[in-house]
């Protein structure tokens, strides 16, 4: 298909980060949902994502909105935070605070895998009761197309959804060849994208962006432009952004790195409303081996929800904290740290307090105790038992 005329956005400020970035650039990132076949959980750890400044571009008329949970993959969440683009709260917001949406990660290599406590989603309700996932990952079925993973076991996720649950998408993640970087313009990963929620069925999406080759300013311009034809040809679907978090440590900020800014802030110029930004709190470094992550995950939180303030004209602390999802790794991480139940505990009580709009984790099907000779990349080497994880964070959604 011939390259689309690129959108033109209507920048309302600059995005500064160039005092920022020198100090990103030094400080230990906080990535890696995993990947099939790399050295992490469930079959793999992402290596850490970069702060270098790829580019960060301009903020101007994307939207933002909270969710609530639905049972329909193919009709997203309602968006809750009343925000028109330029992050004004509309006259009609819901009085009452939604609830927040709790969906942990269930990667899809657990369909036809073995040594985990689950075998597929039907098998996770009935375990554990669990109503909403985020399944990871969709990659490049070969050129600018999905794979087709979730389609093949499609009876399976239609089970849980008949049980009264309801599925995210999320595409990326640590490794693998992404849709977006086999895509020559942005009318075709919007297409490959639409083909993708025909098939399946899921509205709900998730970006986890974590290699470089797809951090750059060209590939960020083109995927929020893709995204923006997508929800103009049909506005159900929802789109939310996954991202490397910085501690702050040392009196420097964390949050978002450069390159994480970046991406929202394309996709906000490109038009995109967005739902949620999720940082990935885990793989901060060996440095906070034997430490409680609790405190750095919200410590990486904070500063996110100063960051989206600064970024989006009008947008309130309270609604930057109803975009922001948060993402641990439970029990041991890629490094020397680990997530521990009371860690766990922490961050839901956190969530509630902020009133996040989404609390998640790396991986369901890590959430059990180890059997014999099993190590991180199969359990979290800390459960008691079983969905012990799932249970500390279900919390979050009753209050």
């Amino acid at each position: 298909m011939a390259a689309m005329t690129p959108m033109t956005p209507t920048v309302r400020f600059p995005l500064v980060l160039a005092s920022l970035a020198a100090l990103l650039a030094a400080a230990p990132v906080a990535s890696g949902c995993g990947g099939q076949g790399s050295s992490a959980d469930g079959a793999g750890s992402p290596p850490g994502a970069d702060a270098s400044d790829d580019g960060a571009g301009t903020a101007a008329d994307g939207g933002l909105a909270g969710d609530d949970a639905a049972s329909d993959p193919g009709t997203p969440p309602s968006s809750d935070s009343g925000l028109s683009t330029d992050g004004a709260a509309d006259a009609d917001a819901a009085p009452s605070p939604p609830p927040i949406e709790f969906a942990p990660y269930f990667p899809t290599w657990v369909w036809g895998g073995s040594g985990y406590a689950i075998t597929g989603l039907a098998d996770l309700h009935a375990r554990s009761g669990l109503t909403d996932v985020t399944i990871a990952f969709v990659l490049s079925g070969g050129g600018c197309k999905a794979d087709g993973t979730i389609a093949q076991n499609l009876q399976d996720v239609k089970a849980f959804l008949a049980a009264g649950g309801h599925v995210k998408a999320s595409f990326g993640g640590a490794d693998g060849t992404y849709v977006e970087s086999q895509c020559s313009d942005a009318a075709s990963l919007a297409k490959a994208i639409e083909d993708f929620v025909d098939a399946t069925g899921i509205a709900d999406l998730d970006f986890d962006i974590e290699q470089d080759p797809v951090l750059t300013d060209a590939v960020d311009a083109m995927r929020g432009q893709a995204l923006a034809m997508v929800q103009a040809a049909r506005p159900a679907v929802q789109v939310a952004f996954t991202l490397a978090a910085l501690p702050h440590a040392s009196g420097s900020p964390g949050g978002l790195t450069s390159q994480g800014l970046a991406v929202v802030s394309h996709a906000l110029s490109a038009g995109v409303t967005i739902a949620h930004v999720n940082l990935m709190t885990m793989d901060y470094g060996d440095s906070y081996g034997g430490q409680p992550l609790a405190p750095v995950a919200i410590g990486s939180l904070t500063d996110a929800n100063a960051q989206l303030v600064g970024l989006v004209p009008g947008l309130t602390p309270a609604q930057a904290w109803r975009m922001l999802g948060v993402i641990p790794m439970i029990g041991k991480n890629d490094d020397a740290e680990v997530f521990s139940l009371a860690d766990a505990s922490d961050v839901a009580s956190f969530a509630i307090q902020k009133r996040l709009g989404l609390v998640s984790f790396w991986s369901i099907d890590r959430d059990q105790v180890c059997p014999s000779g099993a190590d991180y990349n199969t359990c979290s080497t800390v459960d008691a038992k079983d969905f012990d994880f799932a249970n500390a964070f279900l919390t979050v959604t009753t209050h």
